[in-house]
């Protein structure tokens, strides 16, 4: 289960950025020997952490080596072709922070000590190994990286999921504040089914990238994964759904359950309902009448199902599955499907190509002589910007209808341009003018210069010619308007004038 990328030849990387003190040599406070359950609910592990190769017996060491070189000679899992020697391997595994997990209740260095002295067989005691070091040097270091090894004896018993969430929890107290795995192959199925699952995003992907013994003659794509380590888990974990399955069918609190958690399985066992298998049928956790999916790759694929029934969207996707199945995060689930979709890829490759190319612009239809615009002109786009957030969204599948409808428009203005051929303009001007003062005139540049625009940008003004035709009547003489009579001297005798003048008095 490799997450690796750095060259173990390269010198040991401590961390000198983030978070002080720097811990180099010893652990911080927090970080002990931690027990955990396999995945049969009965089987006792304790993972015990290491500060330095010295601390770890040679034969343990020796054990790892070997296992780590087997993994190496299998050729689909790690990048290096020749096994590492046993101290290349100390230095590169131990050289900053290790951990190691073995069966049984193991609470200090000291008993594993005991443990080696006693002649103990590895093989059967050793389930797994991972480290935690620098992904970066320097101002940097304070983003980390891990390796993970699982033995051959202890394979397909949760070693993997419980060692990484064990990586979660260290890897903040060591003082780092982001996890990167640079080199996760996607043929290595169970890897990804417990990042993806642990809240680890695809950040990634490098094509090619893996010359594998097992897909001779084909490149294999290796995928990058990475997740704040201060982010709240906001998920269930697969091991949670065990858990409640187990108190269900049993009727008995897992090993190792504390308080706390025996008191969460009594509240969960109120909503939670275990339907026996029938025949082939396995068993089914349901909550609330649906059934829950704790395996991520059973989810992947059930969102994969619904999702090619229709090609439908993020939301209708995701509102399907929520009608028949429970699992968190079934949106993120969904996103993936559709990224991968190659349906999907291609509608939307389509609509980015529609985007990019420009619609035609319609042809100007001549109507007594006059150039004019058509009532179905294309309108302005939107800026550059903005087309290139359209281009890089999320494809959906509504798009479709976008697209034939654009197909639609472009045989509209086709069909136009056929009947209605375009002229040869006769200017340049795009400017709508009076056609009576038109009339005759072949250019515009034949115009007179404007006298205003000439005393405008104060430039002599030009002597136009006498325009009127010779034809024209001749003016008509302006009347002179009635001379008005004089005021009378006083106010009384205005009002009786005015009285006399509209025949309500006679004049004396």
């Amino acid at each position: 289960m490799p997450a690796m990328l750095d060259d173990p030849a390269a010198p040991i990387l401590f961390r000198q950025s983030g978070e002080v003190p720097y811990p180099h040599g010893h652990l911080p406070p927090g970080i002990a020997p931690r027990q955990v359950t396999l995945r049969d609910r009965v089987t006792i592990a304790t993972i015990v952490p290491f500060s330095s190769p010295n601390q770890v017996p040679f034969t343990l060491m020796a054990y790892l080596c070997d296992q780590l070189g087997r993994e190496i000679e299998k050729g689909d899992t790690y990048p290096m072709i020749d096994a590492l020697s046993l101290e290349a391997f100390q230095h590169y595994w131990f050289g900053v922070f290790g951990a190691v997990m073995v069966l049984g209740d193991v609470h200090d260095i000291e008993e594993i000590h005991h443990m080696s002295q006693m002649g103990r067989d590895w093989e059967k005691e050793c389930l797994g190994s991972f480290y935690i070091k620098p992904n970066y040097p320097g101002r940097s270091s304070h983003v980390c990286t891990g390796a993970f090894l699982t033995t051959d004896g202890a394979r397909n018993r949760g070693v993997g999921r419980l060692m990484g969430e064990t990586y979660l929890e260290w890897a903040p107290k060591l003082g780092y504040t982001y996890s990167v795995f640079n080199l996760v192959y996607e043929t290595n199925v169970a890897s990804c089914r417990i990042w993806d699952a642990l809240g680890f995003k695809r950040i990634g992907r490098v094509k090619g990238c893996g010359n594998l013994k097992s897909y001779a003659g084909e490149l294999v794509d290796a995928l990058i994964y990475g997740r704040d380590l201060a982010q709240d888990d906001d998920f269930v974990s697969e091991e949670r759904f065990d858990k409640i399955r187990y108190y269900l069918k049993n009727g008995k609190y897992p090993n190792g359950a504390d308080r706390a958690e025996k008191s969460r399985l009594r509240s969960a066992a109120t909503h939670y309902k275990l339907i026996p298998g029938q025949g082939e049928l396995p068993e089914k956790l349901v909550l609330k009448g649906k059934e829950v999916i704790s395996d991520p790759q059973r989810q992947y694929e059930i969102a994969r199902g619904i999702h090619h029934k229709n090609h439908g969207g993020i939301n209708k996707t995701t509102a399907a599955i929520a009608e028949q199945y429970h699992w968190v995060r079934i949106k993120e689930t969904v996103s993936q499907v559709i990224r991968n979709c190659p349906e999907c890829s291609e509608m939307n490759k389509g609509l980015n190509a529609m985007r990019v190319q420009p619609r035609p612009s319609l042809p100007n239809i001549s109507i007594n002589g006059m150039d004019m615009a058509s009532p179905l002109a294309p309108t302005p786009g939107p800026p550059p910007q903005y087309q290139q957030h359209q281009n890089n969204r999320s494809p959906s599948p509504s798009d479709q209808l976008q697209m034939e409808a654009a197909q639609h428009s472009a045989q509209l203005m086709n069909s136009i341009s056929h009947h209605h051929p375009q002229p040869q303009p006769f200017n340049s001007y795009e400017m709508p003018v009076d056609p009576a003062l038109m009339d005759g005139v072949v250019n515009l540049r034949d115009l007179p210069p404007s006298p205003f625009l000439a005393a405008s940008a104060n430039l002599p003004i030009p002597q136009l010619p006498d325009l009127d035709p010779p034809d024209l009547p001749p003016p008509v003489e302006r009347m002179e308007p009635e001379p008005q009579e004089e005021r009378a001297p006083t106010a009384r005798e205005e009002l009786r004038r005015r009285l006399t003048r509209a025949g309500y008095a006679n004049r004396k």
